[in-house]
């Protein structure tokens, strides 16, 4: 079942003269992990201050698969969490003041309410500083407190825009931790961040957004890849060999990267290499990351625009 369906959606601000999004197409499926990737200023956030309903699209469509039966707006409020990159908290209460004042907006009973807020407080490792102040926390605290108020409302479909910067390794481990536990359980995540090992780890599609237009990123994980830089600029004849291999081949100046999947591929990359005697300087043979895809992918679309 699909959890939400974004149709040609674009958005422009006002006084803006380019639109921040523009003809968005994602399907995402309920109890999937979405990465959104993308420099600063590619879309990221206006996406997902539409999908929580805090902006209208000014063209294309957004369906829930569930919300046949209410409206977007009630489908929203009552099934959908976004987790801001801002602290969502107030500083001058302590964490289980903060967690029962926010559980008491979810319109639940005092008994239910009180349940939630433990049952949320252990999930988010928050037990040991529930009497500390909001401000007084660690930056990871902090982080769980924000991401454990969205859960008291057991969302269906979880928003986390940056839920782990500034925090320190064990914090890391444990946020990641409890949102595969969370996919899991069945909920349906959409996760940007910056740090792309994150995505790759939790994430089952990613999504790239470059001036405001989405690019599926199809990664196969299992995917090599070897480059090779040589002494000299290679050669017209050498650039033609290497692309007539029946393999993916990048040639580069003096730079030749090529995409394996088999080992009779990378023997066959070999045994050219060694054939043309041509003077190496470095060999580095690795598995393609979501970051080699980023670079490549920056760099083919000019990213000093960014």
């Amino acid at each position: 079942m699909s959890a939400f369906k974004v149709t040609d959606l674009g958005y422009r601000y006002a006084n803006s003269s380019v639109p921040a999004l523009q003809d968005v197409n994602i399907n995402l499926d309920a109890g999937q992990c979405l990465g959104l990737i993308g420099p600063n200023g590619a879309g990221k956030s206006t996406l997902l201050s539409i999908l929580s309903g805090l902006l209208i699209p000014t063209s294309g469509t957004l369906h829930f698969g569930q919300n046949e039966k209410t409206t977007l707006s009630k489908f929203v409020q009552e099934n959908v969490a976004l987790v801001p990159q801002e602290y969502a908290f107030y500083p001058q209460l302590s964490v289980l003041q903060n967690l029962e004042y926010f559980v008491s907006l979810c319109g639940l009973t005092n008994t239910k309410g009180k349940i939630k807020v433990q049952s949320v407080m252990q999930q988010c490792q928050l037990q040991q500083v529930s009497t500390q102040k909001a401000k007084l926390l660690s930056g990871g605290y902090k982080r769980r407190l924000n991401l454990a108020i969205a859960l008291l409302k057991d969302p269906q479909i979880l928003y986390l825009d940056e839920p782990t910067v500034g925090v320190d390794p064990i914090s890391r481990s444990a946020i990641l931790t409890l949102l595969k536990s969370l996919k899991n359980q069945g909920k349906t995540i959409v996760y940007t961040s910056h740090l792309l090992t994150e995505v790759q780890d939790i994430c089952d599609q990613v999504v790239m957004l470059t001036r405001g237009k989405a690019n599926y990123l199809s990664l196969n994980t299992q995917q090599k890849f070897i480059t090779i830089t040589f002494a000299t600029a290679l050669s017209e004849n050498w650039t033609k060999q290497f692309h007539a291999l029946p393999i993916k081949v990048e040639c580069k100046e003096a730079k030749v990267t090529a995409y394996i999947e088999t080992s009779e591929e990378l023997l066959t990359m070999l045994a050219l290499i060694g054939n043309s005697q041509l003077p190496i300087l470095n060999i580095h043979y690795d598995q393609t990351s979501l970051t080699q895809y980023y670079l490549n992918h920056m760099e083919e679309n000019d990213s000093t625009e960014y």
